[in-house]
């Protein structure tokens, strides 16, 4: 399949399907005989405003954008969902209930516990924004969690930190702040409306320079959580970061390498997981809050690159492969790439429940980051060059499930035998090659033992271990046979040859220090 490649730079170009070039402007339609007005969405789905309440939480008195069309044309474009509540303009009840809501984005409504609170989150004023909602209307709207605390301040409104004196929009736990009262004006807000208060949050450094798709949509569907343990169907995307001009044999060589990790994947699993990434390259340059320059000569790439992804791009990934054409710091033989934890729910591999996604713009599904840093570092152009460029791939993906795991040996602590002393990679000593580490050892039967790993060439390609397999949740226990790994003569003992003697692990024992493997629940908010 033929790959091609996104470039996003500072001004991102969107194109709605099926629109005559007279139409993509459209915004607001109503029909000649009709009094209801819809807003039409980037894929020319009409969503109706079930009142003028509802309407001018959004567009106010304006009028203005509004086409009139015949009925005919109106019955060719789909009918979506209700228009609900802007985020942020108002708090709502049902007018046969007493309940007050905070409204967020796609319509989700969250009861604010008792009046305490609503005085302290919105104001003294707070119930000069309650309106009502028509009965028969509220069904228009999803229940979500209560606000019981002063700190649990909603998402998709505007907020005003009363002490760095700046106005934000929070998103998904996060702020972002308006370069200007212009910026905050072009989004439909009113300084009047913002949440004030002292607390500070996790903030975004790039700036709302204008009117943003993503905070003034209409049709904007519920923020969820997609964090998952998926581990059989994985999806990856590939972002390749230029300092200044992508050149096209730096962004041919990282398709070279992409178009044959799906295939290597497959193959390093023996089939039993796969691999997606058809998902076109995306060319990002930095807008100046992408990349830090350091004294050392590297350039550090900041999570804002992500963000920028994730906001032009659907929340579907797994892994994030960063690529650039300039060294980035840590760039060393022993850390030729890295791997940042995003996400993780799987129990058994001896690491934490973690989501971290709210940091880089996703909501969940987003596992980890690797950074593999200059592509010029790598040749996909020969066999031995791409084997290796691809054994790191290898490498970094399997870390979302490999190697932190000890074991119990009877003792009152985890033994850690089967680790590097970093506890991230696989023991020198295991008697098994993977991506991750390991030397394979051979017992020879005389005391001394002969590394396989040594007798590979430079470029051969290491598939995933039994034991990285089982802790990816792709190999049952019930088939797990011992691990093996030396235990040298001479602690620190190296070579091709080694004196020590042969250990053995089963997969009990490694159950009974890290529990067994399975998919945990959520972590709550």
């Amino acid at each position: 399949m033929k790959k091609t490649l996104i470039i996003v730079a500072i001004i991102f170009f969107s194109f709605v399907t099926g629109a005559k070039s007279s139409q993509a402007a459209w915004e607001l339609i109503k029909s000649d005989n009709a009094s209801t007005v819809y807003y039409l969405d980037s894929h020319n789905i009409r969503h109706p405003f079930s009142d003028t309440q509802t309407f001018s939480s959004w567009y106010g008195n304006d009028k203005s954008k509004i086409v009139k069309i015949s009925e005919e044309l109106l019955e060719k474009y789909s009918l979506g969902k209700n228009v609900t509540m802007r985020p942020g303009s108002y708090l709502i009840k049902a007018q046969t209930s007493p309940t007050v809501y905070a409204v967020e984005q796609g319509g989700v409504i969250r009861p604010i516990s008792d009046e305490g609170i609503a005085k302290e989150i919105f104001g003294i004023n707070w119930n000069q924004r309650v309106v009502d909602v028509p009965d028969v209307f509220f069904s228009n709207y999803t229940l979500g969690k209560p606000i019981s605390q002063e700190n649990d301040i909603p998402n998709n409104i505007l907020y005003y930190d009363t002490n760095k004196k700046t106005y934000y929009y929070k998103f998904n736990d996060l702020l972002q702040p308006f370069s200007s009262l212009t910026a905050l004006a072009q989004n439909g807000y009113q300084i009047d409306s913002a949440i004030k208060l002292p607390y500070t949050l996790t903030i975004r450094e790039k700036p709302i320079v204008a009117r943003d798709k993503n905070i003034f949509n209409p049709a904007a569907e519920p923020i969820t959580s997609k964090i998952d343990c998926a581990n059989k169907k994985l999806k990856a995307a590939f972002i390749f970061v230029a300092d200044k001009e992508a050149k096209p044999e730096e962004l041919a060589n990282v398709e070279k390498i992409k178009n044959k990790v799906a295939e290597r994947f497959a193959w390093a699993t023996y089939n039993l997981a796969e691999i997606d990434l058809d998902y076109p390259t995306t060319v990002i340059y930095d807008d100046g809050y992408i990349l830090n320059k350091q004294p050392d000569g590297t350039t550090e790439v900041n999570n804002e690159v992500v963000n920028n992804f994730y906001e032009n791009n659907a929340d579907n990934f797994d892994f994030v492969f960063i690529w650039t054409d300039f060294k980035t710091p840590g760039e060393e033989e022993n850390e030729i790439a890295n791997f940042t934890s995003v996400t993780n729910l799987q129990e058994g591999v001896g690491r934490n429940r973690l989501d971290a996604s709210r940091l880089y713009g996703s909501t969940g599904k987003l596992k980890g980051i690797i950074m593999m840093g200059n592509i010029n570092k790598f040749d996909p152009n020969t066999e031995t060059g791409s084997n290796s460029v691809l054994n790191i791939v290898l490498h970094e993906i399997g870390h979302q499930w490999s190697a932190y795991v000890g074991f119990n040996d009877g003792s009152n602590n985890p033994n850690l035998s089967l680790l590097r002393p970093d506890k991230t990679h696989w023991s020198y000593y295991a008697g098994f090659i993977s991506p991750l580490g390991g030397s394979g050892w051979i017992d020879n039967g005389d005391g001394t033992f002969t590394s396989q790993l040594a007798q590979m060439s430079d470029g051969s390609l290491r598939p995933y271990s039994n034991l990285d397999l089982y802790l990816m949740g792709l190999m049952p226990y019930q088939f797990m046979p011992p691990i093996m790994y030396v235990e040298p003569k001479t602690p620190g003992e190296t070579g091709n040859k080694i004196h020590g003697t042969a250990k053995y692990v089963n997969v009990d024992q490694i159950i009974k220090t890290n529990g067994q493997i399975k998919c945990g629940a959520p972590l709550s908010d």
